[in-house]
């Protein structure tokens, strides 16, 4: 599913790679818009055509209408189930990085001699809390990105296959 990255990787870099995939999904959405057109108007054509002629009727292509979104919609529901767990993960990463910068802060005040170790402590808290909380955060919009992409490859794979087919047929 997703490129798990919730380790100690640069987040600038993670970043732009998610911003990288969201990119890609954002032209792939337009394609499939483009491409589903094309499907639509070939597939009317068909309807039309065939109302004049009963037989016509029994197209295969009329069946695969169904059948097809059914199959693209079973694959991309197996998809977000698989990525719905990993974005429970990445929450409990993020809910665990605090949890542990908070234990951090409450056995370390009991090793405080003075006001500069108290000062050290706070530090050290904050520094680690706000880095969990990074990386956490980008391993949920990684997952978030993982799980965008997992539900739309079906359908998009299936509109693109269909606009090319009949393309072929009817152009």
């Amino acid at each position: 599913m997703a490129r798990r990255k919730a380790g100690n990787g640069e987040p600038t870099q993670r970043f732009l790679t998610v911003a990288g995939d969201l990119t890609r999904t954002g032209v792939k959405t337009g394609e499939m818009g483009v491409a589903a057109a094309q499907t639509i108007g070939y597939r009317t054509a068909m309807m039309a055509a065939a109302m004049n002629n009963p037989i016509d009727l029994a197209n295969p292509e009329f069946v695969r209408m169904g059948s097809e979104k059914v199959e693209a919609m079973v694959e991309a529901t197996h998809a977000v189930a698989k990525g719905i767990g990993e974005m429970q993960q990445a929450w409990m990463t993020l809910m665990q990085g605090q949890l542990q910068a908070a234990m951090v802060m409450v056995t370390g005040l009991g090793q405080c001699r003075n006001p500069a170790d108290l000062m050290e402590l706070q530090r050290r808290t904050v520094t680690e809390t706000v880095e969990a909380g990074i990386h956490a955060a980008l391993y949920m919009v990684e997952s978030a990105t993982a799980l965008t992409q997992a539900g739309m490859t079906p359908a998009y794979r299936t509109v693109r296959a269909n606009a090319r087919r009949l393309a072929k047929q009817h152009g």
